[in-house]
């Protein structure tokens, strides 16, 4: 005899209707949270920059000051002094005003653009909700209708409701993400800029100054582009609309590329990157640009944990089906309880382990496993990590 499915009871679903409503009031806490703490940290960076401007400024007052008085004529009428002083002082005064209104304006710009961006957000984060339990509540009234029909209809609806909160969950810590790797490089752009509006108002011009702030700026401005880029990715991924032109490719050339790419950034932070003597050519099968972006994002990790001094080897071997192509530092090395999740998806690790391993990793690990290959790490603490992933000879079918 067929056993039917019972159909779920008021108090289980009122159970899972709680814990649902739980789970989004401790999300919007985390957000609000993380938002509001953001926000405060993007404040007193501009609010230092600016004590800082005003204290430059009036260091340059008091010396322009002090040169007047060493030069002022004692054959000069008095009245005519006093003039020039009174002259002086209303120049200035009508200099701090217009600073004055220049950052209350820019503050309120900033504040619109919060409220904006916030609006944003939250229309976003509602929109998905009440889609979410729309389809809730059509699974339920589906279910509910072949509850006698079919018994499997119940197990399809727990998991379905479970799919659901873990979508939501994600979509939060999606925002989250963007919202923080966005705001800190967005911040120090626009802090460079105010300082050096100050800087090119001001009469003797600094030229080291101004490239040190256009120097940020661009670095920045990379790092978001780069971010952007992922996300983009990570979309065409979960679409299934990155694809992959495979090409002949020789490996030990595309290691040398890594190497002249990188040079100036490890030259800046004093360390070595050394490249393993290769039979070159090794050709592989393979997305030329897309293998760089997996050597890059792991090189570009490395450097930035590596001290001082330190070195970066890469290498690529020939196996009997594959190639094996190798990043290996000396740095501080991984934690063993990180080692399995730092390939997640927004998987960054706690202060004091390597940080902002977002999507990188991730990403890399479909590209690698795109071409039919495998990517993995070994590490140890304090003496550094060994980051490996393979190529398959024949290619992707």
């Amino acid at each position: 005899m067929k056993t039917l499915a019972k159909k779920p009871s008021p108090s289980r679903r009122g159970k899972t209707d709680q814990s649902l409503k739980h789970e989004r009031g401790q999300t919007d806490e985390f957000l609000t949270e993380k938002s509001k703490m953001i926000t405060a940290e993007a404040e007193d960076s501009i609010r230092l920059g600016r004590i800082k401007a005003d204290k430059t400024r009036q260091k340059s007052r008091d010396e322009a000051d002090l040169d007047k008085e060493e030069n002022r004529s004692n054959d000069k009428p008095k009245q005519a002094q006093i003039e020039e002083d009174k002259i002086l002082d209303q120049e200035r005064a009508r200099s701090d005003s217009a600073q004055i209104a220049e950052r209350e304006k820019e503050d309120r710009v900033r504040a619109n653009e919060r409220f904006r961006r916030r609006l944003v957000v939250e229309a976003s984060l509602v929109a998905e909700r009440n889609e979410t339990d729309t389809s809730l509540v059509n699974e339920r009234a589906e279910i509910d209708s072949h509850s006698e029909k079919n018994s499997g209809l119940l197990s399809k609806e727990i998991i379905s409701h479970d799919l659901t909160k873990t979508a939501l969950v994600s979509r939060d810590q999606f925002l989250a993400v963007v919202s923080h790797d966005l705001k800190s490089p967005l911040s120090n752009i626009s802090m460079s800029a105010e300082l050096m509006r100050h800087t090119l108002n001001e009469n003797h011009q600094n030229k080291d100054l101004l490239f040190t702030y256009l120097t940020i700026i661009e670095r920045n401005a990379a790092s978001m582009d780069r971010l952007i880029t992922d996300l983009l990715d990570v979309e065409k991924m979960g679409n299934g609309k990155l694809e992959l032109k495979i090409e002949p490719t020789d490996l030990c050339a595309l290691l040398q590329e890594c190497k002249v790419l990188f040079a100036p950034t490890v030259a800046s932070k004093s360390i070595a990157m050394k490249l393993e003597p290769c039979q070159s050519p090794l050709l592989g099968q393979v997305d030329h640009d897309r293998v760089l972006q997996v050597l890059s994002n792991l090189i570009g990790n490395a450097i930035k944990f590596v001290p001082n001094g330190g070195v970066i080897s890469l290498s690529v071997k020939e196996r009997t089906d594959e190639f094996e192509i190798s990043v290996r530092d000396n740095g501080p090395g991984i934690p063993e309880k990180s080692l399995t999740k730092i390939f997640d998806r927004f998987s960054q690790l706690h202060k004091g382990d390597r940080r902002s391993l977002g999507l990188g990793l991730f990403i890399s690990k479909w590209i690698v496993e795109a071409h039919k290959g495998r990517i993995w790490v070994t590490s140890e603490i304090g003496k550094g990590s060994n980051f490996t992933f393979t190529l398959p000879k024949r290619g992707v079918a």
